[in-house]
């Protein structure tokens, strides 16, 4: 999933209420360190550790368990943004919204305790060149192992009602209530945005790093851009050997290996639309993030470019044509979507694929093809599996219909290949998923 990215919504309606101001908290005393992340930005450098991080003169405490502080008591009740700090002691993520979803999101039992950190982590954190700090395999990963396991130090809501002269201080406010560790954590991530009037260095900071994230936990949500210390470090490639989803389940952002990784393999990500051409994906970089990518499918020979950029804007056109709400464009043809799909797993495109495969299980479906069906579904399901993992609720949910267990359903993948797999007996076990599906 790309990167994603943060809105703000100004509202110049000023109601007074008689609440006493939060008090301020001051922490230079931690002052930021020096990192080599910061390497050759000495400036940028010295910009961070003056950073004081106090609440600003408009925050008003809410509560102090859950420990709820209002960013500004001067916009009318109820559309104020809100910050909630978790855990109440001694905080390592802020969650910032409108009070009432904040305060919904304080009751949730999932939130209350910490993601469960995996153990022996598969990657090291070193310099990538001009790309700053960079994820790197320490050992050999294999396809569709978890590499990272982590919840974010900020979630905020795509739109917040920031006030002309909180343009900053709104985002040290949100930060200042977190514990140094986190916060550092947060500010030794890569600023790559220029500074402006309406962006400071804690919002390029944000920008430059935001992960969407999906909380299934509030219905008809937009995606929530989301701050990692450890996932963000993950660079951008257009032909990437990972990828990252959150799980609302835990609460956690996840990074799964999309191929067999060697080890010193950089880990890298996709932070655009995949599915188009390199000038367009070039386009799109350079305006949100402001580097010219140089990975490997960019500087392919020019034929190849060529041939790659093509198989690529076939695709996007037809994923276009999904988002409008088609299950297939009419007149799409099985032979032409498994094409596409051998197109994108060619082009390294695994997330893409597992688009494609859906829309080659529905074709299949429409034309009453129960071989093919079954073919297409155990597609989606490895992919789902890669993606997403074997414990995510979608391949959770495909082995509960079968009536299996998700080891069971791992074993009935692994121990076959698509020629011996015995596609008879997985016909019978989706039989429930096919006619549930038929209705």
């Amino acid at each position: 999933m790309k990167r994603g990215f943060l809105n703000n919504k100004r509202n110049d309606t000023r109601v007074p209420e008689n609440k006493a101001p939060i008090q301020r908290i001051s922490v230079t005393d931690n002052a930021i360190p020096n990192s080599p992340a910061l390497a050759g930005c000495s400036q940028q450098n010295a910009d961070r550790e003056q950073l004081q991080f106090r609440f600003s003169s408009v925050c008003r405490l809410y509560s102090r368990d859950p420990a709820i502080v209002v960013g500004d008591h001067r916009l009318p009740s109820g559309s104020e943004s809100s910050f909630l700090y978790l855990p109440t002691e001694n905080p390592t993520m802020v969650f910032v919204a409108p009070l009432d979803m904040v305060q919904a999101v304080a009751e949730w039992d999932t939130i209350k305790h910490p993601c469960a950190p995996l153990q022996n982590p598969p990657f090291i954190v070193r310099s990538s060149g001009s790309k700053g700090l960079g994820m790197f395999a320490s050992r050999a990963i294999t396809r569709g192992e978890l590499i990272m396991r982590e919840r974010p130090i900020y979630v905020a809501h795509p739109s917040l009602s920031i006030l002309p002269d909180q343009k900053h201080s709104f985002f040290i406010s949100a930060l200042a209530g977190l514990s140094p560790a986190s916060r550092n954590a947060l500010m030794l991530l890569r600023n790559a945005q220029p500074e402006t009037p309406d962006v400071g260095m804690v919002r390029g900071i944000l920008l430059t790093n935001a992960l969407a994230a999906k909380i299934t936990h509030l219905p008809n949500a937009p995606l929530f851009p989301s701050v990692f210390p450890t996932i963000c470090r993950a660079n951008h490639d257009c032909t990437p050997n990972a990828h990252y989803v959150f799980c609302a389940e835990t609460f956690c952002g996840q990074l799964f290996a999309l191929h067999n990784m060697a080890q010193g393999e950089e880990i890298t990500i996709g932070y655009t639309e995949l599915a188009a051409t390199k000038a367009t994906r070039r386009e799109s970089l350079e305006t949100k993030y402001h580097f010219v990518c140089e990975c490997s499918t960019c500087c392919l020979p020019p034929e190849r470019a060529a041939e790659s950029d093509r198989r690529r804007e076939v695709i996007a056109g037809y994923l276009a044509s999904m988002k409008k709400g088609e299950q297939f464009p009419t007149g799409a043809s099985l032979a032409q979507v498994k094409n596409m799909m051998r197109w994108a797993d060619e082009e390294g495109l695994v997330e893409v694929a597992s688009i494609l495969g859906i829309s080659a299980w529905r074709l299949a479906r429409s034309s009453d093809d129960l071989l093919e069906q079954v073919k297409m579904m155990v597609v989606v399901i490895n992919y789902a599996r890669v993606l997403e993992g074997k414990e995510s609720v979608t391949f959770q949910t495909l082995a509960k219909r079968m009536d299996l267990s998700t080891e069971e359903l791992g074993g009935v993948l692994d121990s076959s290949t698509p020629e011996t797999l015995d596609y008879a007996y997985l016909a019978q076990r989706l039989a429930p998923t096919m006619a549930k599906s038929s209705r």
